[in-house]
């Protein structure tokens, strides 16, 4: 059985994914509103339902040169207003 091509495994690595220098948000634990959050950039921002061992996390918002412009710990309610001001900040207004 092929993996599911929009779920990233152990063996992907960031920069992999960032080739394309677009934003990366990657969604460690599959919250769907962490994905809808950000459906508006969809043009500018790839969003990636990541595996990992990394606990402190549910998702990372990442620029495309590689620095993490916001996070959601783990746990943490998403606050789809920083997310968003995070997203228009970093790149551009949606749509």
């Amino acid at each position: 059985m092929r993996p599911d091509p929009d779920v990233v495994t152990a063996v992907t690595r960031s920069a992999d994914l960032l080739r394309k220098g677009r934003g990366l948000l990657l969604d460690i634990v599959d919250r769907a509103e962490v994905r809808d959050a950000a459906a508006a950039w969809t043009g500018r921002v790839d969003t990636v339902t990541a595996r990992t061992d990394r606990v402190d996390v549910d998702a990372l918002l990442i620029r495309p040169d590689g620095c993490v412009a916001q996070d959601l710990p783990t746990g943490q309610d998403l606050d789809a207003t920083t997310l968003v001001r995070a997203l228009g900040t970093w790149f551009g207004h949606p749509g």
